[in-house]
């Protein structure tokens, strides 16, 4: 439908200006409600922490250092194999270029913890330091912006399932890790790219399995800290997607990247 809205409007803009209007209109109320649910979650994570370490003691809290460790090592692990290994084996570039080139975009993700948020500079970096297409740049990027969510959709979800399931002593069988892999690996498609949204896609995984879906309020207190690897993740790998579309459709100039300078984007930040 967006497609058919940018040709109508390029030919005949008065006869669509309201619906593009409507839309738009209705993206800034999906924002604006968001942000309300974000604002009032600190008070519903205090009373589900407490209903919880009241019904289970504070014992259940302690493993949430092992938690977020756990979390980092996951998304460095996929940072450095998956992502580095499709660089290097695909797209056929140094990967401590690559990360060097798009470690902007990465900073930024990982303080933002939002990937519309980072878009700008993920494109800047995947033009002016990977010198990848501006038509591929801007269609792949705010594409896996919407639905390229590795780090909060799959690893994330599929994390706090093994968790919740130590901690309230439930053994899952085989299927149950087929299903939680198979759920996550869907939900990296439906996750929005916004701060907290990972929390809603873990309830699915959650409820799929017949998890507890109130232990996730032992993570939700610790989501800010773990969210900041799990954009970053998903930003990198939206700079990935477009280095090798490029690279396929044999519009990366390799010369240009290899002797490119490296920007100083971060300063502009």
């Amino acid at each position: 439908m967006g497609f058919n809205i940018n040709i109508e409007n390029s030919k005949h803009p008065d006869k669509v200006e309201h619906v593009i209007k409507f839309f738009n209109g209705f993206s800034k109320i999906m924002f604006r409600l968001t942000k309300m649910v974000l604002k009032l979650t600190p008070y519903g994570v205090f009373g589900l922490i407490a209903n919880v370490s009241a019904k289970y003691g504070l014992d259940t809290l302690l493993p949430l250092g092992s938690f977020i460790v756990t979390v980092y090592i996951a998304c460095l692990v996929h940072l450095l194999f998956t992502y580095g290994g499709l660089v290097f084996l695909i797209g056929k570039i140094n990967p401590f270029i690559f990360f060097k080139r798009v470690y902007p975009a990465m900073v930024v993700a990982f303080t933002s913890r939002s990937s519309y948020g980072t878009l700008p500079v993920t494109l800047e970096v995947i033009i002016q330091r990977l010198k990848v297409p501006e038509k591929i740049a801007h269609f792949v990027a705010p594409l896996g912006a919407t639905i390229n969510m590795d780090g909060c959709g799959g690893l994330y979800p599929a994390i706090v399932a093994v968790f919740v399931s130590s901690i309230y002593g439930i053994d899952l069988s085989i299927t149950q890790y087929i299903l939680i892999i198979a759920i996550s690996t869907i939900a990296t498609i439906g996750t929005a790219g916004v701060p907290g949204t990972a929390s809603v896609m873990t309830t699915v995984v959650l409820s799929s399995v017949g998890l507890p879906v109130e232990g996730l309020a032992l993570v939700i207190g610790v989501d800010a800290i773990v969210d900041m690897a799990r954009t970053t993740v998903n930003v990198t790998g939206d700079i990935v997607v477009s280095l090798l579309v490029a690279k396929s459709e044999k519009e990366l100039d390799e010369e240009t990247f290899y002797n490119a300078k490296d920007l100083d984007l971060i300063k502009d930040i």
